[in-house]
């Protein structure tokens, strides 16, 4: 075991800790896991004695303050309690039980879970991903290791997801509700190096009021900069060379002020219908057309295009499950697949906004969607040609790519065999798509450039290609050996990704916020690291971001949990009963919510900023399933509880209920008029 060196700013961070809920906000880099750790350990510890053996102090300080924590480790019942450590990622998981098994493992036992894993049987420390242990405690609901009761602190780790829509804030939700009705408490710990996606400076307040009234939060503790660097931290380089994209843009993209995200697919088939859409993106869709039209041609059946389906990802699916329904090595077979690839290239250009050509090409180049069967029609062959012309002149785009290449055979020679570099991406098939293509690029080979990429567990790169964790477990521990010197990566590793031989960093999409500025370019530790960004938003351009940075900093620097929580509460309730009186035209919809409640209850708990949760479903005595679905939003609480001879069934009887309270309660406040 590793004895904790604490330096003196994660000593001090420990001790304004406390006994409170806190938020600690600190560089990546600076040893916010330390701090969480040394936090847990004196919670565990029996007895001063043993935390002063343990811990030793890089400088000469006492830790006479650090009982505060100690009074919550021994339950009512006298049993020792336990530490829940939450990550985003599974893979945050393994990484975070290595460091913190090298800190207190000889001492405590320290467990990992997440999905696929056994149960976990006893354990001092937890460290899990929030939807496996959800779904675990769900599934155990009478293993007692697993209540709330069994835990004396909960440590979020990247602490800014409870401001969307993700399972930390049903934890939270839980947490709060445990204590309120059992009277014990569960001490609550927030870590993450930026801690709000806003901008504005209203917007950033508002954000970190929710962080703090979610996890009833009483103290935001962030290290001052002259603390950090006495402390013996070195501040990263942050100097990011930005490129002026000396790629032309298709012409007749879509302006960045008019794409919203939410209408993506009506934008894209509007302007495929209209003819406004960019020549590329229009030779794609009439490939994919032709495709479906050569597929009616033999079967004899009006074929039903997947395309009008809002979610981009269920084209390619349709394509797919069509292919596994044909004759082996059938003539439909074969273009099924055709069309699948060329649904998954159209995704890719939906998705980017008509603007990434060259990496659809490559795509399409790696599956052989160019090749031309005998038996095609003429007009099908004509589509595919077309497109394949643009691949063999390069493209319009294909600048992009060439610069990307460039730069990694400089920093390669630059850096020499210590060479290791990360290049994010927005897109899972990006990421597959440029390792492909750069493993077999010759100038990348002969400079000993060895590509490999990761997306997120059990993630699709196209029906046809499913990733395991085994894979994205091996392909990360080849990059930390330096088997391999070059990740492609999407958003998974952004966070708490820590390869300290990891020099350079280049972002090959632009970033949309200064959470994505944080984690992405603090994944390169050393002093020296290079940083790259290949692309700006025009609206969010790098310069505005470390700005924003800056203001958010400064906020948080004088937040105070406490002032103006009143004025926040009675805000936050106004805005609460607007979003749902807009969406109680869900609820009106009678019909609907009688054929499919589950779904309806988690569209309103979407709309309304709510949770929406399903606190267990369980086999009853009478072999009928039982299942329990509680609505928390921070105007009302309301539970269904469900019967039925199936899982789902109890489950939708349980949502049922709720939407028919719901909708009685809107009645009577008016909210539903």
């Amino acid at each position: 075991m590793t004895k904790l060196m604490l330096r003196e700013y994660q000593k001090e961070v420990v001790d304004r800790i406390g006994n409170d809920n806190a938020i600690v906000k600190m560089p990546t880099g600076s040893g916010k896991t330390l701090v969480a750790v040394e936090f847990i350990r004196r919670g565990l510890r029996k007895d001063s004695k043993k935390m002063d053996d343990d811990a030793t102090v890089a400088t000469e300080i006492t830790t006479g303050s650090s009982s505060t924590c100690a009074k919550n480790s021994i339950g009512s019942n006298g049993r020792e309690l336990a530490a829940l450590f939450l990550v985003p990622t599974c893979d945050l998981v393994t990484q975070q039980k290595r460091a913190i098994e090298a800190w207190i493992g000889d001492d405590y036992k320290v467990s990992e879970y997440m999905g696929g894993m056994a149960s976990p049987v006893k354990f001092h420390v937890l460290i899990s991903t929030p939807q496996a242990f959800l779904s675990l405690q769900q599934k155990e609901s009478s293993n007692a290791s697993l209540c709330w009761s069994n835990f004396f602190c909960c440590i979020f780790d990247e602490v800014h997801h409870l401001l969307k829509e993700h399972p930390y804030r049903i934890i939270a939700h839980r947490i709060k509700a445990w204590t309120l009705s059992k009277k014990q408490r569960i001490q609550v710990v927030g870590l993450s190096a930026s801690l709000t996606y806003a901008v504005g400076h209203r917007e950033v307040e508002n954000a970190l009021r929710h962080l703090c009234d979610d996890l009833d939060v009483r103290k935001m503790i962030s290290p001052t900069e002259e603390d950090l660097i006495s402390g013996g931290y070195q501040p990263q380089d942050d100097t990011i060379e930005t490129m002026h994209k000396p790629w032309e843009v298709p012409k007749g993209v879509l302006d960045e002020n008019e794409r919203k995200p939410h209408l993506m697919h009506e934008i894209f088939m509007r302007r495929i219908e209209n003819q406004q859409a960019t020549d590329f993106a229009l030779k794609v869709h009439k490939a994919a057309k032709r495709i479906e039209s050569e597929i009616e041609s033999i079967t004899g059946v009006t074929f039903e295009s997947p395309l009008k389906m809002i979610k981009l990802g269920a084209w390619a699916d349709y394509a797919y499950k069509m292919r596994k329904q044909s004759i082996t090595g059938s003539a439909l077979e074969l273009l099924y697949k055709l069309l699948e690839d060329w649904y998954v290239a159209l995704r890719l250009v939906c998705q980017s906004w008509e603007e990434e050509e060259q990496l659809v090409l490559q795509w399409l180049s790696i599956n052989d969607a160019f090749r031309a069967q005998g038996w095609y029609g003429p007009r099908l062959i004509s589509s595919l040609n077309a497109v394949y012309k643009l691949y063999k002149s390069g493209g319009i785009q294909s600048e992009k790519l060439t610069t990307l290449k460039r730069n990694l055979i400089e920093k390669r020679k630059r850096n020499g065999i210590t060479f290791r570099c990360i290049v994010f991406v927005k897109q899972r098939i990006s990421a597959y798509v440029l390792a492909q293509h750069l493993n077999g690029d010759k100038g990348c080979i002969a400079h000993g450039i060895r590509a490999e990429y990761v997306t997120a567990r059990n993630a699709r790169i196209s029906p046809s290609i499913k990733e395991t964790p085994g894979e994205t477990a091996k392909r990360i521990e080849r990059f930390r050996t330096g088997e391999v010197n070059l990740l492609i990566a999407t958003s998974v590793i952004e966070e708490g990704f820590d390869v300290p031989e990891a020099n350079v960093v280049i972002s090959y999409d632009d970033i949309k916020d200064t959470v994505e500025l944080c984690q992405r370019f603090g994944r390169a530790r050393q002093k020296t690291s290079s940083l790259t960004l290949m692309s700006e938003r025009k609206d969010r351009p790098l310069s505005a971001l470390k700005e924003v940075k800056k203001h958010q900093d400064s906020i948080i620097k004088d937040f105070d949990p406490s002032k103006g929580k009143k004025q926040h509460t009675i805000s936050r309730l106004q805005s609460q009963n607007d979003r749902e009186r807009a969406a109680s035209s869900i609820l009106q919809d009678v019909a609907r919510c009688a054929g499919s409640p589950l779904e309806c209850l988690n569209i309103y708990a979407a709309k309304t900023k709510a949770v929406a949760d399903i606190e267990y479903t369980r086999l009853g005595p009478d072999k009928n399933f039982e299942s329990k679905v509680v609505y928390k939003s921070i105007t009302r609480i309301v539970q269904g509880c469900g019967k039925g001879a199936t899982k789902k069934k109890a489950q939708h009887q349980a949502a049922l209920r709720i939407l028919e309270q719901l909708r009685e309660d809107d009645k009577k406040s008016g909210l539903g008029a």
